[in-house]
């Protein structure tokens, strides 16, 4: 048997590996260190499984007490139906264990997090006694600790920009509402900063990683594209912007959700030179909720797209739904444990080690 898998060609290796689930990939690797070796070589890396798994949530986790004194910490909340995740930690035990911990942005495996510690009169931007920003794989439990762009970071908008395709090294997009943005990037350990105008319009921006750019909502009606060394690359209009709006990527495409009264509308960037929007679906919230027998004085917020399929997530009330947009089907995914944050977090495991170091 093994003489025969040694004749095996690296592309078939490949192909075998890529099609076990995630805990049977974990242990195979650890069978050959050819095998290791091959899956953790780049060129092969996109072969091996990454499908979305699952979603991280910010919840509190004090118990009855009010949310603006209760601990925070996160939910996550499986999308596969074996126990693949069950390898992962999503629990995130392996970061240092500080009072607090929320997930603040989700890129190709890698999370974005932050902890703190709160002085005794609550958790207010005023209360905070010390906290730390880390850049971690739940899949391998690596992790590392963000340098400070200045004093604080408890008020700044911050997103996480990652490709393996194009380099191992991770970015961190920090919007202070002081008139610019500042990048740190894991491959100069040094920030950059890149002036912003019109500051002021920045209330509450999105923004996703997509095809190594930074893409930030700017509250005017635009999509600012912002490079990891802080170069402005392009201006695009939005198709409309009166109502709730999230930025994402799906199906390798940028795309653009936005909830205004009783309707949900899902536009994908179909050139992104002229900066052309389609119109790909038209969701009307009060028949959505009819026709699953749901009462439409429930509470419905829009949260993030699927990656990988046409697919968005909601939540309605104290729960998670995915909305199939082809089919126009509901499911329900998950309870929460308590309404907290505005945000959901798409996770897709990243089983191979090392981020941060071309060299790893």
């Amino acid at each position: 048997m093994v003489r025969c898998v040694s004749k095996l060609t690296d592309d078939l290796v490949a192909d075998i590996l890529s099609r076990l689930p995630t805990k049977s990939f974990f242990r195979f690797q650890c069978m050959s260190k050819s095998w290791l070796a091959l899956s953790s070589d780049p060129y092969y890396q996109n072969k091996f499984p990454r499908a979305a798994s699952g979603l991280f949530l910010n919840v509190p986790s004090g118990g009855s007490a009010p949310i603006h004194r209760s601990r925070r910490g996160i939910q996550y909340i499986s999308l596969s139906n074996d126990d693949d995740d069950l390898a992962i930690d999503t629990a995130l035990s392996f970061l240092p264990n500080i009072w607090n911990m929320e997930v603040l942005s989700s890129c190709n495996g890698l999370l974005l997090c932050r902890s703190w510690v709160a002085h005794s009169w609550g958790l207010t931007s005023y209360g905070v006694k010390a906290q730390s920003i880390y850049v971690c794989n739940p899949a391998t439990s690596e992790w590392v600790m963000v340098p400070k762009a200045n004093d604080t970071y408890y008020d700044q908008y911050l997103a996480l920009g990652f490709d393996p395709r194009i380099s191992r090294h991770y970015h961190v997009l920090c919007f202070d509402f002081h008139e610019r943005f500042v990048i740190f990037s894991s491959k100069t350990n040094e920030c950059v900063v890149s002036e912003v105008s019109d500051a002021k319009k920045y209330h509450k921006p999105e923004a996703t990683f997509w095809h190594g750019i930074f893409h930030v909502t700017n509250g005017l009606n635009q999509v600012l594209g912002v490079d990891p060394e802080g170069m402005f690359c392009c201006k695009i209009e939005l198709p409309e912007s009166d109502g709730m709006q999230y930025l994402g990527h799906s199906g390798g495409y940028l795309c653009y959700m936005l909830q205004c009264k009783d309707e949900i509308k899902v536009w994908m960037l179909t050139d992104y030179c002229h900066g052309e929007w389609l119109l790909k679906h038209w969701i009307n919230i009060r028949d959505m909720l009819q026709n699953y027998g749901i009462p439409e004085t429930q509470n419905i917020r829009i949260l993030e797209f699927h990656p990988d399929v046409d697919v968005v997530f909601l939540r309605i009330q104290q729960k998670i739904f995915s909305y199939q947009l082809n089919c126009g089907r509901l499911e329900e995914v998950g309870d929460l444990y308590h309404i907290y944050g505005r945000r959901c977090f798409v996770y897709s495991p990243r089983l191979l080690k090392g981020f941060g170091d071309e060299d790893a």
